[in-house]
């Protein structure tokens, strides 16, 4: 399994709370991890929740611990963690696979946890307000790029093609995002070749379409960034990053102050590329 880097950073915490506790790493455990890392959408939680670290750190001194439960090893944790929680590990790969992603994030994690069912982490999480847990840290967030001193990053040279989209592109990319990520995203690329300048950038690898970002295509609003896509073979090669810069780039150019990623997935991957910001719900 890959994690990213703040996810690894959730693990770490939750074995420091195993340490201090149980000495096994329990679902419980993760969602301590998730509140110990005060950044992004983990911090949000944290506000919003002040006093949920002390109400699971009472139910873990309460938790009615099997003396049988030896714990297993399981990587990338250097001490035992138990049965339910590699199940929560399995359950946020599958959440990962599920959205066409190729690392475990925070999000994941927590929905992970949530979709274990077994008595100890029911009564663990009795009583909490799963649903607005669940939206905080698991829901696709909306993010905020500002644009006034954006400046496009030094971009690695490699032999792929980076390119706007032509209106005789049509066809192919329409068959590229629905071969790679079903229909949904469709409706939005075809408003983009309503535009005369096609608000589309394009990733080529020898001739084919093997990345694309658009802007301004969804419901046909402007300042939205998205959707983004690379193809699943094609992905870690920073295919995403260049698209996503030439994308704000040319947003800077037309005028706009600020740039939206709308129902953003990686967060982390936005933060880093482009410093983009959670916009924050209601606290």
């Amino acid at each position: 399994m890959r994690y990213t880097e703040r996810s690894l950073r959730i693990l770490k915490f939750a074995e420091m709370e195993a340490e201090r506790t149980t000495m096994i790493v329990y679902p419980v455990h993760l969602l301590l991890g998730v509140l110990l890392e005060r950044t992004g959408v983990c911090a949000e939680l944290y506000i919003n929740y002040p006093s949920l670290t002390k109400i699971l750190d009472e139910r873990v001194k309460k938790m009615q611990l099997d003396k049988n439960d030896e714990g297993i090893n399981y990587e990338p944790f250097t001490i035992k963690i138990s049965q339910t929680t590699k199940m929560v590990l399995e359950n946020a790969n599958k959440r990962m696979n599920r959205y066409n992603q190729v690392y475990i994030n925070e999000g994941h994690i927590v929905g992970g946890i949530f979709k274990i069912y077994d008595p100890q982490t029911k009564a663990i999480i009795d009583g909490l307000d799963v649903t607005r847990i669940v939206e905080i840290v698991s829901s696709p967030r909306d993010m905020i790029v500002p644009l006034k001193d954006y400046s496009f990053p030094t971009i690695l040279k490699n032999n792929l093609t980076f390119r706007k989209a032509k209106q005789s592109d049509a066809t192919l990319i329409k068959k590229f995002v629905e071969k790679e990520f079903g229909k949904g995203w469709i409706e939005s690329i075809e408003n983009g070749f309503l535009q005369e300048d096609v608000p589309i950038f394009l990733a080529l690898e020898r001739q084919e379409i093997i990345g694309f970002a658009c802007f301004d295509v969804v419901r046909r609003k402007k300042g939205l960034f998205g959707p983004m896509g690379t193809s699943l073979s094609n992905r870690m090669q920073g295919i995403g990053y260049t698209l996503l810069h030439y994308c704000l780039y040319e947003m800077k150019e037309i005028g706009y102050e600020y740039a939206v990623i709308g129902e953003a997935g990686p967060l982390e991957f936005y933060e880093k590329a482009c410093n983009a910001v959670v916009i924050s719900g209601t606290l």
